[in-house]
């Protein structure tokens, strides 16, 4: 089963700071491993119009984008001819230079839904599997709204599920 358009959230036990209080969108899963974005780290940056934010641990000769404009997969409303721009949960698409030339004519205001990615998370066959029966994930459905419409430092604390209290043993 892809768990390709799911949130994972870093769980408390989960000590790597790459990914201790991470939230990351799954762009890719299958039998030949995973690559997924993280999108609660933003990174710093000069001179530029548009957050950028850490993507992951693992380096890329480029950026990514995600957004949430369905209008921007294609000019002529058939999604399924827009290489490149898929949905990859309900209100987040992937984009690439023609979304990237339509964000620049755009205003970057609050209805701009946008993300660029610099580097990636990515996992072998079989890593990701064996990290969430370990614990280290949670598992969530990705959604748009709830990626753009929460502010970037709440994103862990609102998709964190609520921990079970252990009893005591004394």
């Amino acid at each position: 089963m892809s768990l390709a358009g799911s949130f994972l959230i870093g769980r408390p036990i989960l000590k790597d700071p790459n990914f201790a209080g991470s939230v990351i969108l799954v762009l890719n899963h299958d039998e030949d491993g995973a690559l997924g974005l993280v999108v609660n780290r933003l990174m710093e940056t000069k001179d530029l119009p548009f957050p950028v934010f850490r993507g992951g641990p693992c380096p890329a000769p480029g950026f990514f984008m995600i957004h949430g404009h369905a209008e921007w997969t294609t000019s002529d409303g058939d999604a399924s001819d827009a290489a490149g721009k898929k949905e990859i949960a309900p209100g987040i698409y992937v984009g690439d230079e023609s979304c990237a030339e339509r964000a620049n004519t755009e205003a970057l205001g609050e209805g701009l839904r946008l993300r660029i990615f610099r580097g990636y998370a990515g996992w072998a066959p079989g890593q990701l599997e064996n990290e969430l029966a370990s614990g280290a994930w949670s598992l969530v459905p990705a959604q748009g709204d709830v990626l753009f419409e929460t502010p970037v430092d709440e994103l862990w604390d609102r998709l964190t599920p609520p921990r079970i209290p252990q009893p005591s043993l004394n």
